[in-house]
């Protein structure tokens, strides 16, 4: 029951007094009140949803044409509180024609004792039926999960309350070296996690509590009892022991997974027993089949990875036991693997993946987090310990990049300028014919764009954002593409450095402004990222262009939040702040994204006004493993919040990162780990408008 704060009642009526005669009666009958008014139809659901009433009261004599849409609405709701009419008059006959509605009962005011009396059964009858609906689910929760348990032995099974192991199988227990289960009972949960990935599994258990845990299994460092790290991946799934929420942490038990012949075939003759990795011959087959396809979305590169000083290590652990040192190696490497990522080991130990992330900056992150890994990183074997370091060679893999011998040597060069200059770090090549290949380029692509603009060849492709501490529909980061001359599509990053060098990025700004304002009308979302660039930043003509285009259109301005990167805003703090207020006075929404990337986002932060912050994806990149990366998530997390300003979390790529969200307080995040969703709007009207100048 909820006396204690006031049954919460929605009352349907025009009138404040009504509420005032409610309250005076209920509560001398002692029952205090919190009491909602709504008035009209589309203030009903969002009273629905915030409130939970346990009651509502429809005041009939006012307006009887909404009773039908309120009975409707109200059914949605589960359970469905009951609905009582207020009439002045009551007769057998307005009592019958109320129930048949789909109403309890009819009530009036001046019948004080009969109100009381109805609304005291009403309460009762509700709280029974939402008792009793708790009951009937546990007992079929608690019927589900004894069979599951009874099923499913070989599974490792914890149940968790506010952090404690309530309780635990034997396959639990001997999973982390525990012989009496019952000796694990009251104790912490977080003590069988790794200290680098409880501020993960911490999130995860918030998010699993509050029904917003989609299930996907996360990949974690147990601790064994002897100190040792268990690799394990758990599955969490909220329950009721006792009637108080818990978490269940389950670590399935080793399946036999029937592979194919040709699957086996592959095993067996292409990749190398000990690491799992593809043999140098067949991983180059399998890369030049993989750059034979168009990318997506982001970029592709070659990293090359070696450990130092190997023979110190040989002569540390002996010949045989280098071998299982390499399979520790590549274990550390799984750990990192990220679909459709391709790893291949060339012989000795040289070690070469082939990845795919949203730019260069997320693979060097990634190889920083490898290479800070395998140094930190004590290996055991045969009851002997030894630590090494590794460098890690780098290329980008262009479109025009040259053969995938060309490539391959390209990286195994970069590495060895690594170690030749000491070791233990990332190396990225050197490209010494960059400023060419950039005016070459710029040749190329100028034509071409001008070209897509005047023939309206440019496209919208917009990316979901989705709530995750908070609930959201509706929202979209705008992409642009182009298509060639061939029909086929070409990423952004192909053509806008070129249209930024030429002076043409402000072009590409309006069209894409004034297809977002058609997609806008066409589509109606609750709200749409456009990007600007710095020359929009610092284009005079731009606000009243804007100004006209929303008249001209139609479109409610908060629809459109526009947004710059840290680096423009930082670049040019003054004009950043003006046009970000102009933008908020006349109704639109204004966002910094990559911050986190530059020297100072603070001072962003600060001095921008801005109604959304979208963190950096670089830092989502491994961030359940880096505590640096998560303090700085949580620090501007927090700055934002006391700041009034909802936070965004970009490439956000897999569960783990999400669950470390979770824990920071992220309201919402975008990223490949939501699902892409394409959405193609031409608005040739934006295109003559740039065509003819204006």
């Amino acid at each position: 029951m909820r006396d204690s704060v006031g049954v919460p009642l929605v009352v349907f009526t025009g009138h404040d007094d009504n509420l005032s005669v409610i309250n005076n009666i209920l509560r001398q009958a002692g029952h205090p009140v919190h009491c909602s008014r709504v008035e009209r139809l589309n203030e009903l659901d969002e009273m629905l949803r915030t409130q939970r009433p346990e009651l509502l009261l429809y005041f009939a004599d006012e307006r009887l044409d909404d009773l039908p849409t309120v009975v409707e609405r109200l059914s949605r709701q589960n359970p469905t509180p009951p609905l009582l009419l207020v009439r002045g008059r009551i007769d057998e006959q307005t009592i019958a024609e109320a129930m048949e509605s789909g109403a309890r009962d009819v009530v009036s005011l001046t019948h004080k004792n009969r109100f009381q009396a109805v609304i005291k059964r009403e309460l009762a009858a509700f709280r029974l039926k939402v008792a009793l609906g708790g009951v009937i689910s546990s007992a079929r929760q608690y019927r589900n999960e004894l069979k599951t348990l009874m099923q499913g032995s070989a599974e490792a099974i914890a149940d968790v309350q506010e952090g404690i192991i309530v309780a635990n199988n034997p396959t639990w227990a001997e999973l982390f070296g525990y012989s009496d289960a019952q000796a694990l009972i009251n104790t912490p949960f977080m003590d069988h996690c790794s200290e680098s990935d409880q501020p993960m599994i911490k999130g995860a258990l918030v998010a699993c509590l509050k029904q917003r845990w989609d299930g996907t299994p996360l990949k974690i460092s147990g601790v064994h009892a002897d100190g040792s790290r268990v690799p394990v991946e758990v599955s969490l799934e909220r329950v009721t022991i006792e009637g108080d929420p818990a978490v269940r942490v389950v670590v399935a038990g080793e399946a036999v997974t029937e592979q194919t012949p040709e699957e086996m075939l592959e095993q067996a003759l292409y990749k190398d027993p000990a690491t799992g990795f593809y043999h140098r011959h067949f991983f180059i087959e399998k890369a030049e089949e993989r750059l034979a396809q168009a990318l997506a979305g982001g970029v592709r590169a070659a990293v090359y990875i070696r450990p130092d000083n190997f023979a110190r290590v040989h002569d540390d652990i002996g010949m045989l036991a280098t071998e299982h040192l390499l399979t520790r190696i590549a274990a550390l490497l799984k750990d990192f693997m990220q679909p459709p990522d391709l790893y291949g080991r060339f012989g000795g130990t040289m070690f070469i993946a082939l990845l795919e992330r949203g730019t260069m900056q997320d693979v060097e992150t990634w190889a920083e987090q490898l290479r800070k890994t395998i140094s930190s990183h004590v290996f055991e074997v045969d009851n002997q310990s030894t630590s090494l370091t590794c460098t890690i060679g780098v290329v980008e893999v262009s479109p025009d990049s040259p053969s995938t011998a060309t490539l391959l040597n390209e990286v195994e060069k970069a590495c060895r300028i690594g170690r030749d200059a000491g070791g233990n770090r990332v190396q990225l090549s050197d490209d010494t014919s960059a400023t060419q290949a950039i005016r070459a380029s710029d040749a190329l692509w100028v034509p071409r764009l001008r070209n897509a603009l005047m023939q309206n060849r440019l496209r919208l492709v917009h990316q979901p954002i989705t709530g995750l501490t908070e609930e959201v529909e509706g929202l979209f980061d705008t992409r642009v593409q182009m298509v060639d001359e061939m029909g086929d599509i070409v990423l952004a990053g192909e053509f806008i450095p070129a249209a930024q060098r030429a002076g043409m990025i402000k072009s590409v700004d309006r069209w894409v402004i004034g297809a977002s304002l058609s997609f806008c009308k066409a589509r109606n979302p609750d709200l749409v990222f456009v990007r600007l660039s710095a020359d929009s930043i610092n284009d005079d003509t731009l606000l009243d262009w804007l100004e006209a285009r929303l008249q001209r259109s139609g479109v409610n301005p908060a629809k459109l939040c526009f947004q710059v990167t840290e680096e423009t805003a930082a670049q040019y703090l003054k004009q950043t702040k003006t046009i970000a207020e102009a933008l908020r006075a006349k109704g639109l929404r204004f966002a910094v994204d990559h911050l986190g990337a530059g020297r100072d986002p603070e001072q962003v932060l600060n001095h921008v006004p801005m109604d959304f912050m979208k963190i950096d994806g670089s830092l989502m990149q491994g961030l359940h493993r880096e505590p640096a990366a998560q303090k700085t998530v949580g620090d501007l997390t927090r700055a934002a919040t006391g700041l009034g300003i909802r936070t965004i979390a970009e490439r956000v790529e897999d569960a783990n990162t999400m669950a470390v969200l979770w824990q920071i307080g992220i309201s919402l995040i975008q990223g490949n780990y939501i699902q892409m969703q394409g959405v193609v709007l031409e608005d040739t009207q934006s295109v003559q408008t740039l065509a003819s100048g204006q």
